[in-house]
């Protein structure tokens, strides 16, 4: 409402505020796998839900939902950031089926590591509850806590060209961001397409009969 108060339209809505829990999978809570939900999924749903009938009705508008590559691939420590980011990509794509015959455009962007205060200390919270079990793989801490303030990618970088994006009439649906997003994303899509290829024969000839 302040937005269209002050504007009267809204032409862009950039979703980027979340966090990360990490921890093994058995060692979060529901209590915080359904906080990390809260933010980075419900968060950018309860915001797109607010922007969507201003862009219908303008018949005009991108949204550009900030993922993660671990919304696309699986790793470790990070099932409940992963559940969240898998959860906006699969909202996001859907929801750009529904909306582009309004004009309205949405893109997922899947950042590789860029140097932003998402590790940092203050930001970042670590599974509460420890499995023994897991202690040799090492602590989430251990893993993730080296990358904070060594992180490759300049994020001034990646906003410029969010802001291409912004500006492009056939915006991409899905972005990487970065050389080490590409690195471990087509990999993964890769072994994804080869799984099919080897048992495409188990995937096929599920119809039912024919009489």
């Amino acid at each position: 409402a302040v937005t269209l108060a002050r504007f009267g339209r809204i032409d862009l809505l950039v979703n980027n505020a979340g966090y990360s829990i990490l921890g093994n999978f058995e060692a979060i809570t529901a209590q915080e796998l359904e906080a990390q939900m809260r933010t980075n999924f419900f968060g950018a749903a309860n915001v797109m839900r607010a922007a969507l009938p201003v862009m219908r009705e303008q018949r005009s508008g991108k949204i550009i939902n900030i993922s993660s590559v671990a919304g696309v691939v699986g790793q470790r420590h990070c099932s409940a950031y992963s559940a969240s980011k898998f959860a906006l990509e699969g909202m996001s794509l859907a929801i750009a089926e529904e909306v582009g015959q309004f004009g309205i455009n949405v893109t997922i962007v899947e950042p590789g590591f860029f140097r932003t205060n998402l590790l940092d200390p203050k930001n970042v919270l670590w599974a509460t509850h420890e499995v023994a079990d897991y202690a040799a793989q090492g602590s989430p801490e251990a893993m993730w806590g080296q990358y904070n303030g060594a992180q490759t990618n300049d994020p001034a970088k990646l906003a410029a060209a969010l802001i291409e994006i912004a500006t492009m009439h056939n915006p991409p649906k899905v972005f990487a961001a970065g050389a080490d997003a590409l690195a471990t994303i087509r990999p993964t899509i890769e072994a994804r397409l080869e799984d099919m290829r080897t048992h495409e024969a188990l995937s096929i000839g599920m119809e039912v009969a024919q009489p």
